[in-house]
Parts: structure tokens; sequence; C-alpha cells
């Protein structure tokens, strides 16, 4: 039985041969291939689900050990005498900033991590579609364009959803703290500190993805 390769699928496929394919024989050696690699796509999709779960569960507990370290933080008494320097006094009043922020820094980490699995999960998901196509099979495909319901959410956007929550609360804690320590003026510059780690924590990200996509294979030293 023959497979003619569809127009939307053409780039994909002559990128997975390494050459333009107009059809597939059933009992081609092509066909193999593809069903090999759909078995390593399934694989994949799975071990992926797995991790997100458990990383989603090891950045749960690092909050909730940061917001019980906050909230000791914030029992202690923070006085002083007045004999001693005001520089113990601010560093004392500024320990519930830095928890703060450094919970704002891991819930951006927590966020990016959400959003590169998202992003992967959706390129194994289109992977599997197309693969099923030329190889007699189409239950992925089916599960999913079957109908939405109310009830039928994406676990990666509901990860992404809490990790974007959980920045939001902390934001929202480094800049009171900020405000109760510094005034509005410290507030202010919290805002302005707040964007600019996500800023250049998003470009570093995208930056170290680039690179890793242009960089030669190992058995392919680059151009001189």
């Amino acid at each position: 039985m023959r497979i003619n390769i569809e127009q939307s699928d053409k780039q994909f496929i002559d990128t997975f041969f390494a050459e333009p394919t107009d059809h597939i024989d059933q009992n081609s050696p092509q066909a193999e291939r593809i069903r090999e690699s759909l078995s390593v796509a399934y694989r994949e999709k799975t071990h992926e689900t797995d991790a997100e779960w458990k990383r989603t569960l090891c950045f749960l507990f690092l909050f909730v050990f940061l917001y019980i370290v906050l909230g000791i933080s914030l029992t202690l008494d923070l006085s002083v005498s007045d004999t001693a320097p005001k520089s113990i006094a601010w560093a004392l009043h500024a320990v519930p900033v830095l928890i703060a922020f450094s919970g704002y820094f891991v819930s951006l980490l927590f966020l990016f991590f959400n959003r590169s699995s998202a992003f992967r999960k959706q390129q194994w998901d289109r992977a599997i579609v197309i693969l099923e196509r030329y190889c007699g099979r189409n239950m992925h495909s089916q599960l999913l364009s079957s109908d939405p319901i109310p009830s039928n959410y994406s676990l990666s956007a509901i990860n992404i959803s809490l990790a974007i929550f959980i920045c939001i609360t902390w934001v929202v804690m480094y800049n009171y703290f900020t405000f109760t320590t510094s005034g509005v003026i410290g507030s202010v510059i919290s805002l302005f500190i707040t964007t600019m780690t996500y800023v250049i924590l998003d470009i570093q990200l995208l930056k170290s993805i680039r690179q890793e996509a242009i960089k030669p294979p190992a058995d392919e030293p680059a151009d001189e």
C-alpha cells in the first residue's frame, strides 16, 4: 500500500528522511523507520509528561519552604539596640526583601521551565500526528481533534497558570516589603528590578537556545 505525502507534511517528511519524498510504501524501509520513530516519539512524550510532574512537585516543595522561611522571618524580633550600627538594622529588615526576591526569581525559573516543557510536548504531539498518518494509525490525532469540553484542560496550561500566579504573589510580596522598608522610591526601584530580571532572564535563555541550535555537531568542526 502506498501513501502519498500531504503537502502540509512535505517539509517535515523531507527533513525527516533528508531527501525529497512524495510517497511511502507500507512495506518499505522508510515505513519501518517511521514506525520506529513513532515509538520513540510516544516514549519521549511520556517521559516529558513524567518529568513535568516531578519538576512541578520539586518547585512546589521549594516554594513551601520559602513561604515558611519568609513567615518565620516576619515573626522574629528584628529590633536592635540604639547603640548598634544602623547597617545591622537595615540588614535585618532586608531579610524578608531578599527572601521575597529569591522566591520571585525561582518562580520565574518555574515559569520558564513550564513554557519550555509545553513547547516540547507540542512539538512531540505534532510529530506523532504526522508519523501516525503514514503508518496506518490515527489514535493520537483522534484524541487531539476530539470536540473540546469544559473540563478538557491542558496540563501544561494549568502549570503555566500556576507559575504565573506564584510569580505574581512573589512580586507583590517583594514590592510590599520593599515599600515598608524603603518607601515609595524603594518600591519603584523594586518594580524596575523585577521587570529587568524577567527581561534579562528571558533574553539570556532564548540566547542559549539559539546558540545550541547553531552549534555544529561534535564530529563536524566549525568552519574557520
